[in-house]
């Protein structure tokens, strides 16, 4: 499942969940909101009901200027009642309540009143978690649109061009091919290498080969372009990139590259450290034209794709 469908997905959960809670707690402030109040006789009812001893206990609940009588009638069983009188009236009450055996309780606050409060709260309750779910939401929606947005691909070109003399080692990609010409260069000469590397560094934004690998310093001199594209991926690593994709072109008359592809794939991808998968390699001849056309020269196109990680 996508991460875009599993988000809709608990949110509608969510809202089911809501709207269950909803009406349990509609159902259970209803039923205790009735069962709370009960009947509401009159005074006279009231009494009535102690003469006829209907009535053996009574709970008492002060407020500043009246009380509050609730309890329950012995017949019908579990039938409640409540009852407002004034405060005046409670002492002559309470002496007539108890000539008559009733068992008076007198209690500072209603715990079915406080029941009823948290109940009536719960759905604000409930509420404010939802606003907190969807705050939650948007702030995992933003950081995943800033990481989509960091991770936006960034792209690179590279190209070389080598001249070909006799007697000189052919080296394309790694791997040394045999042939009776090799490119002049101060390195090795490998003219795949060089332009991937001017990719990756050019799609990281870190300029290009002859500034890390000056033509200058004697320390090039015949050095294996693979420490350049080893060089280049530690320095993509330190600036969190990641190599996605290569695509590249060698141009050049003879020999034929194709059947050499597989292990220059596995050695530029040993020295880059990805998979041979991300490596694509393709080869074109020039039809006879210009220095690469006679056999003169050899030459590289590479397209590079990284990510920020």
């Amino acid at each position: 499942m996508s991460m875009n469908a599993s988000s809709t997905a608990k949110t509608i959960l969510f809202w089911i969940s809501i709207v269950f809670l909803g009406i349990m707690l509609w159902k259970l402030v209803s039923a205790n909101g009735n069962a709370a109040r009960g009947d509401e006789p009159s005074y006279s009812e009231f009494m009535t009901r102690v003469d006829a001893g209907d009535i053996t206990e009574v709970r008492l609940y002060p407020s500043p200027n009246s009380y509050e009588l609730t309890g329950e009638y012995i017949h019908p069983a579990g039938r409640s009642f409540h009852l407002t009188v004034p405060k005046e009236v409670v002492p002559a009450l309470m002496g007539q309540l108890r000539e008559k055996g009733v068992s008076i309780k007198v209690q500072e606050a209603r715990s079915a009143d406080w029941t009823l409060i948290l109940l009536q709260a719960a759905p604000l309750i409930l509420l404010v978690g939802f606003c907190l779910f969807l705050m939650r939401q948007m702030k995992g929606n933003a950081k995943r649109a800033l990481v989509w947005r960091a991770a936006t691909p960034r792209t690179g070109i590279g190209y070389d061009l080598h001249r070909l003399e006799e007697g000189r080692p052919l080296i394309v990609g790694g791997i040394a091919l045999p042939f009776d010409k090799g490119p002049v260069g101060h390195s090795d000469g490998d003219v795949l290498a060089h332009a991937l590397c001017d990719a990756l560094l050019g799609a990281a934004g870190l300029g290009d080969i002859g500034t890390h690998f000056p033509d200058t310093d004697p320390k090039w001199k015949d050095a294996n372009s693979m420490l350049f594209l080893e060089h280049a991926k530690k320095l993509l690593d330190e600036k969190q990139f990641a190599i996605e994709h290569v695509d590249a072109v060698v141009i050049t008359e003879k020999p034929k590259l194709g059947p050499h592809f597989p292990k220059m794939r596995e050695a530029l991808a040993k020295a880059l450290g990805v998979g041979a998968e991300k490596i694509h390699l393709k080869a074109k001849t020039n039809e006879g034209v210009d220095a690469i056309g006679r056999g003169e020269a050899i030459a590289a196109h590479v397209v590079a794709t990284i990510t920020s990680r």
